[in-house]
């Protein structure tokens, strides 16, 4: 008997919407259907194997048809694609597999006049190892040099003596994602 009440509750809350109307008007982001979307895999729209900013515009029709209000796009900045695209090298410009700037910005007019938000992964709390201020951080250069927070290797010692290989400080896990 307790789970057929919990079967009527569930059915009466999926099929009677809502049942306490909200007190406070939503925005945007508390009431869209967000369709994230992984750029490299998407669509390719010009036969090189990668998902690029024209495939995706080539879709948009597709994605409003269903039912989608706004786009997440994943990282799609300059970057050696070790790590998905989270290894920024540089945040002024896009990855060129993806495209161009231009191509971006007629993605996004594109899906703005559909009426789709486009969400972009900003992360610049990662950055790739070729990325400039980890470079000049990792020289202990003094504007850059707490941009990053650093740590000895475990063998610290070791690596200084015997020039050993220097095991990570953490229990991380490299993941090389080969393209």
């Amino acid at each position: 008997m307790y789970w057929a009440c919990i079967l009527i509750t569930c059915i009466q809350l999926t099929y009677c919407k809502v049942l306490v109307p909200p007190t406070t008007v939503l925005d945007w982001w508390q009431n869209s259907i967000v369709y994230e979307i992984f750029p490299l895999s998407f669509k390719d729209s010009n036969g090189d194997g990668s998902g690029d900013f024209k495939g995706i515009t080539e879709k948009l029709d597709y994605i409003v048809d269903l039912g989608v209000t706004a786009i997440w796009l994943t990282p799609f900045f300059e970057s050696p694609l070790e790590s998905g695209g989270y290894d920024i090298t540089n945040y002024l410009d896009v990855q060129h597999v993806f495209g161009t700037l231009d191509d971006f910005k007629d993605l996004l007019n594109t899906a703005h006049s559909k009426n789709l938000k486009v969400i972009m992964d900003f992360v610049p709390n990662h950055t790739s190892d070729k990325h400039i201020w980890f470079e000049k951080s990792a020289k202990n250069e003094t504007v850059y040099a707490d941009y990053y927070i650093w740590k000895d290797a475990k063998n610290q010692e070791e690596v200084i003596k015997n020039n050993a290989t220097p095991i990570v400080p953490n229990n991380w896990v490299i993941l090389k994602i080969y393209l």
